[in-house]
């Protein structure tokens, strides 16, 4: 087994947990509701009357369920969130033992090359020309790109740096 799929079969295991954890969540809100349901809304406690020790038990049980069920609930959430990391990184990544590692690689290195040599006649462009004359002919991505170092770092000079 390859360790792509140790990871995508660890992601599933989440999900199938986080399933659970929601159930138990949906279990846990269930009975703090049934006995929430027992006391009218807004029946204060009767201190000193004989109900006076079931309603502060009761009270303490829909805390307790509904604490249970805010926990259950964060779990599977987080559980969730594991797995979709681990399931978007399995299908970006390029692990050793996959079959066409190399082939992979090699596409993932020449599109990385290919973007370098654009950064540097961009550059080139932006010092020959100025910023304002090239950016007809810049992509939406490198404008931003350029706008966002222009606004974070004040002392860049992108007439003289690209």
């Amino acid at each position: 087994m390859i360790y792509r799929e140790r990871r995508l079969r660890k992601a599933e295991r989440l999900r199938e947990w986080a399933g659970k954890r929601e159930t138990r969540s949906a279990s846990a809100f269930e009975s703090a509701r049934k006995i929430a349901d027992g006391i009218p809304l807004g029946q204060p406690i009767l201190v000193g009357h004989h109900s006076e020790k079931r309603h502060r038990a009761d009270i303490a049980r829909i805390d307790n369920g509904m604490r249970k069920g805010f926990e259950h609930q964060a779990k599977a959430e987080d559980m969730s969130s594991r797995a979709d990391n681990i399931e978007f990184a399995a299908d970006r990544a390029i692990y050793d033992d996959d079959p066409n590692a190399v082939e992979a690689l090699t596409a993932k290195l020449e599109t990385l090359e290919a973007e370098r040599e654009r950064v540097k006649t961009v550059n080139k462009m932006i010092r020959a020309k100025g910023l304002e004359a090239c950016a007809s002919e810049l992509t939406p991505a490198e404008l931003a790109s350029l706008a966002s170092v222009i606004r974070h770092q004040a002392y860049y000079h992108a007439e003289k740096r690209g």
